[in-house]
């Protein structure tokens, strides 16, 4: 039977899962199910539940495709038992222990080895419960098979022989290994096994009567099998490899359930540890357990997930402080305690061959996005910013000043090096540090009297500015210097590239977008310069695209990436000089840092009206006018657009195969948008996305510089792409870039033009306030 013919959508009854509320304004989760149907039916999953609710409203509860393929095809059914894989940590483990906190038998700051004796030895003393519950204890991410083959209590002795990965607290690796030794701390403290604890404790008390880790035969035909496995497939057994070495009972997973009984535990959870008159929990212990924490990168609650790299597919669909988990077997979990919102995705994705990781990542962000945009909005924002005159007000062209700006790099060396005089130099840089004359800085440097160039460090790009992969460490074929990659396996300057160096010096050319990577480098140059007590001078250069103008929303601070450095809008209106001054002041980075400004730039200039000579800062940025509009055509190329990279003309033009850009041109140019003009067109990217395929589209042209305002044609662009390619384009991933909650939940609920730039650009004139102290120049 082919997967396309098991499509059933079950929307049941609401007592089904226990009481809910059907309310006249009942969210629209027609997203929801346009994403599983589109994943079935491209064979990406065999079936999907998915389960979203508010407190003890039951809103959405759907089954969609096949339980299984293999050996005889079965319709998905609403109760199906799912393999729920890690989410065995946050549902039952976590809980557990959480429990046993509670009673005071176990205490989350004491070490490991107070309840398992192999780890009560000094390499173990700094592993406390608090840091495995939240992956920061140093463990391995997974142990060997022969560690926990036999069970225990020979695999605590196993597995306190691995060597620890990182100092317990300054990390955070996502890792088994913990949890394994959590559900034993379990068993040794409580006298019971876990599966027992659990259902004495959470699964008896709240009516789970589809809840175990070996399921029972007599439910097998409504399990859902994951994969082939020695030789047989896995139906009602474990996927886990390790957890069925330790018998289907573990820490880390083994858990199967139904959709009905994790809805109840869910409402028992934003219900604070209660349901249907039963406690199971205190109040104050769910709190404890959702509150983050400090160590490793402060991403993690206690057996909880928040904003880690593993949450970034969901998180940034729901609310700042949700909590959540995913599982292997492509099982999801998502909680927003503030407003009792929660849903569930339960797949058996890896059915019948394994593989679909990719995909699977794919459903749960649509699946996400939709979720959270039927559930989420901020207030409207009584003041949003408005027009600003330092960011908006009408100016008349830039005079070229005489002699033209120089560059931080023109005034060390018009200054004989005086800054530097002395050091040995680790000097950041790329090909855009030139001086006026295009001489390198390195070979400058190499060359100045009284400073010794010790090493160079290149960002994305590397040094000759043309490579679009990771960037390996080298050698400079003209100092002869060594050249570390900071655009590579590691992404920040580390203990051995700094040796000898006594002085950091930054020059590199920043385009003025806040996804622009290079701003992420300097950030983690100014960290770790701090780190090494080595000082900072950033050779400061011009925003290409003016420092008058900011726009676009401000990131969400938990929502930080490499793209995402620092709370500040898309177009940042600064140098590169007054980023430093920003980020070091407002997350006190203790660095000395010293900025070499420029001469004669002013906020109003352009580049191409400074006099220095233009270099590309990364290949598709070729003009300033591109530099322009990728500040927010930028915003769209993590979706299934093409951006016109591989084309002589990146992000001036924007197209897909499916795009009808005749319609999307002219309703552009029917907004009559500032400063710009659409226009249809068809073009073949070379290389990159769609390469080698014609596609259909749009042609940008900037008509007006001063009036034209990319973030808003991004956004204008993307509301017309949803309202008519709603099936074909995959807008989701635009929140990679845009990082921010509020207009992407408005963008998503379609809501217009002129309010979804209320939401962009609610937070200007706080940010403007902000900016204002760190400027340098008028």
């Amino acid at each position: 039977m082919a997967r396309a013919l098991l499509i059933l959508p079950l929307l049941l009854l609401a007592p089904a899962l226990g009481p809910a509320a059907v309310p006249d304004s009942r969210p629209d989760f027609r997203d929801v199910d346009g994403a599983v149907r589109a994943a079935v039916e491209s064979g990406d999953i065999p079936g999907a539940v998915i389960v979203v609710g508010r407190g003890d409203d039951v809103l959405l509860h759907r089954a969609w495709g096949a339980r299984r393929v293999l050996p005889d095809p079965a319709p998905m059914t609403a109760d199906t038992i799912f393999d729920i894989a890690s989410l065995t940590k946050p549902l039952g483990t976590t809980l557990a222990v959480m429990a046993l906190v509670e009673r005071g038998t176990l205490a989350l700051d004491a070490p490991l080895g107070r309840y398992v004796k192999e780890f009560d030895t000094a390499a173990h003393a700094q592993i406390t419960l608090r840091r495995v519950l939240t992956h920061t204890a140093g463990f391995p991410a997974t142990p060997p098979n022969p560690t926990v083959q036999g069970g225990f209590p020979g695999a605590a002795q196993a597995l306190a022989r691995l060597p620890l990965e990182y100092p317990p607290g300054s990390a955070f690796q996502y890792t088994d290994t913990g949890f394994i030794l959590l559900g034993e701390v379990v068993r040794r403290v409580s006298g019971q096994p876990l599966d027992r604890f659990l259902e004495r404790n959470f699964w008896k008390p709240l009516a789970l009567r589809e809840t175990s880790f070996r399921p029972a035969a007599a439910l097998r035909p409504r399990i859902a099998p994951t994969e082939w496995a020695e030789g047989r497939l896995l139906w009602g057994e474990v996927h886990d490899p390790r957890a069925r070495l330790l018998g289907g009972v573990a820490g880390h997973a083994g858990m199967f359930s139904t959709a009905g009984d994790l809805a109840r535990l869910c409402r028992m959870l934003v219900n604070e540890g209660a349901l249907d008159g039963t406690r199971v929990l205190r109040a104050t212990t769910i709190r404890t357990m959702w509150q983050r924490s400090p160590d490793g990168n402060g991403t993690r609650a206690l057996g909880w997930d928040m904003s880690s790299v593993f949450a970034r597919i969901m998180s940034p669909f729901f609310p700042t402080d949700s909590v959540g988990h995913t599982g292997f077997t492509g099982t999801a979990v998502w909680i927003d305690p503030a407003s009792r919102a929660w849903m569930l995705m339960l797949t058996n994705r890896v059915h019948p061959s394994g593989g679909g990781a990719a995909r699977i990542s794919e459903l749960r962000t649509r699946v996400a996005a939709a979720v959270g945009a039927a559930l989420f909005q901020s207030p409207l924002p009584l003041d949003t910013g408005g027009a600003s005159p330092a960011a908006d007000a009408p100016v008349e062209a830039p005079v070229p000043r005489p002699g033209g700006v120089r560059s931080g790099l023109d005034v060390l060396v018009g200054q004989g090096f005086a800054s530097i005089s002395g050091h040995a130099v680790g000097l950041v840089t790329n090909q855009t540090g030139i001086d006026a004359r295009g001489r390198r800085g390195a070979d400058l440097l190499n060359a100045a009297p009284n400073v010794r160039l010790q090493a160079i460090f290149s960002p994305e790009h590397g040094l000759g500015g043309d490579l679009n992969a990771d960037v390996p460490h080298g050698r400079d074929a003209a100092t002869g210097k060594p050249v570390w990659s900071l655009y590579g396996p590691t992404r920040r300057p580390t203990p051995a590239m700094l040796k000898d160096v006594t002085l950091l010096v930054f020059d590199v050319q920043d385009v003025g977008v806040r996804y622009y990577t290079y701003l992420t480098t300097l950030v983690y140059v100014m960290e770790e310069a701090a780190r090494q007590s080595i000082p900072l001078v950033v050779l400061d250069r011009p925003n290409p695209i003016t420092g008058r103008v900011v726009e676009g929303p401000l990131m969400d601070p938990d929502l930080g990436s490499f793209t995402a450095p620092h709370t500040i809008p898309v177009r940042t209106g600064m140098t590169m000089g007054e980023f430093a001054r920003m980020v070091a002041a407002e997350r006190r980075i203790p660095v000395a840092l010293t900025v070499i400004a420029m001469e004669g730039w002013e906020r109003s200039i352009w580049y191409d009206d400074t006099g220095l000579p233009w270099v590309n800062p990364s290949p598709n940025i070729r003009s300033v006018t591109q530099a322009l509009l990728y500040s927010g055509i930028g915003l769209l190329e993590a979706t299934n657009l093409s951006v016109g990279r591989g084309t002589d003309r990146p992000f001036e033009v924007v197209g897909a195969p499916w795009m009808d850009g005749p319609a999307v041109a002219a309703a552009l140019q029917a907004l009559r948008l500032p400063g710009v003009g659409f226009e249809p067109v068809t073009f073949t990217p070379s290389g990159d996305r769609y390469a080698r395929t014609p596609c259909s589209g749009v042609r940008i042209r900037v008509t007006d510089r001063e009036a034209i305002r990319p973030v808003t044609i991004a956004l204008a662009l993307a509301r017309e792409l949803r309202a008519r390619h709603r099936d074909q384009w995959r807008p989701e991933s635009v929140q990679n870039l845009l990082v921010n909650r509020s207009t992407m939940w408005a963008f998503l609920r379609g809501e217009p033009l002129d309010r979804l730039l209320i939401w962009a650009e609610k937070e200007r004139s706080i940010f403007l306030n902000r900016r204002a102290s760190y400027l340098i120049y008028r």
